[in-house]
């Protein structure tokens, strides 16, 4: 049994599969628990929520400590002093005094530790986490080596949000697990993360509604090229699907990369709660009258216009033409951001999708398709993924060392290229297991990177060095197709 769980703004969907697919609403209002109460303990579960991101998406810049290791005679904000070389040697030890007097008066919400080559060798950045938790919790600390790539600048700033974030995930799980020990996040990617993968990079859960959402909408439609319309209480949003597979992106934050890879998606921002006051408004006040909210809204205007959304009296506030004018204007702003993408084919989800697409879809001159248990799209979506990963894997024959996203895994000697690889697979296997993941989502392991080159000295090869990115892709779990 596949249960999966998405924490909108406006409320938690569910959706149960079995031999059968059911599914529900529970408003928001209500808690997190009453969603977990009203699930069963067995079976997998899979969570997708942006709820911790909330403050990186709409609030002030957070006060996040970032100490720096980047090594001698390279200058980065919150630098000292340490250094460990490309190949993971340790040529330079940190200064424990100097840390703790960084530490010594902080008042910072978080701390980012980001070393250059950590991951290569993470032993700076655990000797600086050892330090800076005398003055902070763990759950305040983000360690920049489980990232996996190379790249400082993005990394160190994908280590300050997840720094930012970590401890709304950390308080999460622990909800999500006194009710539900073992479960899984949807990622920005579309795949199914563990809990403790999730602590060490919290960012992996950026965006994941749109990831829940492209998965459903494939698996309820099975429509390989189409456009998602997500019409959800706060935004619209459009999901491209190619090939059975949502289109991913590089997220960009503040005007820098990151290290997070998500699902691509546009986002008009306006949705069923959009409050109306002079016009539409392009942010939610609560819930729809018709849903017992105070001002009126968009899924109020459809109401006065002819739809039966809750209790269509309670909508009756707002003028025939104001109605009229409000969702005429919805419609202008969702089709206008569809024409960007020419599709051919529509896939509606959402609560109000039923009441929409087809005027969206008529308007695009596109065909437009709402498949049943479209409202919980996103549930779906989440309750059928499989857990994916990605991992670097960095290897010294003349050091005899093997690292994995920065920690040391046991060397073996390898004849080839070919041995190496497979050997390499073995391990990101063995990680999935590791996780849950069954044999028949793990045995494509794709390739993302390889380059291998020899080190020469004295006219004679000493050592050989292998980079590999190795990936088992999101997507739906071949046990619930």
């Amino acid at each position: 049994m596949f249960t999966g769980i998405d924490i909108g703004g406006t409320n938690t969907d569910i959706a149960i599969i079995d031999s059968e697919i059911k599914t529900f609403k529970v408003p928001n209002s209500e808690g997190l628990n009453s969603a977990l109460g009203k699930i069963s303990s067995s079976g997998r579960l899979a969570i997708s929520t942006s709820q911790p991101l909330n403050d990186i998406i709409t609030g002030p810049p957070a006060d996040i400590k970032t100490i720096t290791i980047p090594g001698p005679g390279l200058i980065y904000p919150g630098a000292v002093k340490g250094a460990v070389s490309h190949r993971g040697d340790v040529v330079e030890p940190i200064d424990p005094g100097e840390i703790h007097t960084l530490m010594k008066g902080s008042h910072a919400r978080g701390v980012a530790i980001a070393g250059k080559f950590s991951v290569r060798n993470d032993i700076l950045e655990q000797e600086v986490f050892d330090i800076v938790s005398e003055y902070f919790s763990e759950e305040q600390i983000a360690l920049s080596s489980p990232l996996g790539a190379l790249h400082f600048p993005a990394r160190i700033h994908t280590t300050r949000f997840n720094a930012q974030i970590k401890g709304k995930v950390s308080k999460l799980i622990s909800q999500i697990q006194s009710a539900c020990p073992n479960f899984y996040f949807v990622t920005s990617t579309g795949g199914l993360t563990s809990a403790q993968r999730a602590l060490g990079n919290p960012m992996l859960l950026y965006r994941s509604s749109p990831a829940t959402v492209a998965n459903g909408a494939y698996f309820l439609s099975r429509n390989d090229d189409c456009l998602v319309v997500d019409i959800g209480g706060t935004t619209t949003e459009l999901v491209p699907i190619k090939n059975g597979k949502p289109v991913q992106e590089t997220v960009i934050l503040n005007g820098s990369k990151t290290l997070i890879q998500a699902v691509h998606a546009t986002s008009v921002p306006y949705g069923g709660d959009s409050c109306i006051r002079e016009g539409l408004c392009s942010f939610r006040a609560g819930s729809s009258r018709s849903f017992g909210g105070g001002e009126p809204t968009l899924t109020d205007a459809l109401n006065v216009t002819g739809a039966r959304i809750g209790d269509v009296g309670r909508s009756e506030v707002i003028t025939s033409s104001c109605a009229q004018d409000i969702v005429q204007f919805y419609l202008d702003q969702v089709t206008a951001a569809i024409r960007e993408y020419h599709p051919k084919i529509l896939i509606g989800t959402g609560y109000l999708a039923h009441y929409l697409l087809s005027e969206i879809a008529e308007r695009a001159h596109a065909i437009g398709i709402v498949p049943e248990h479209a409202a919980s799209a996103n549930a779906v979506g989440a309750a059928v993924s499989r857990i994916s990963l990605e991992v670097h894997i960095h290897v010294d024959t003349e050091r005899k060392r093997l690292t994995l996203n920065g920690s040391e895994y046991p060397y073996k000697e390898f004849h080839d290229d070919d041995t190496l690889l497979a050997y390499a697979s073995d391990l990101i296997r063995e990680r999935a297991r590791s996780e849950g993941a069954p044999e028949d989502d793990i045995q494509d392991v794709q390739v993302h990177f390889f380059s291998a080159y020899d080190v020469v000295k004295g006219w004679r090869i000493t050592a050989r060095i292998t980079d590999i990115i190795l990936g088992i892709a999101p997507g739906i779990s071949m046990e619930a197709l």
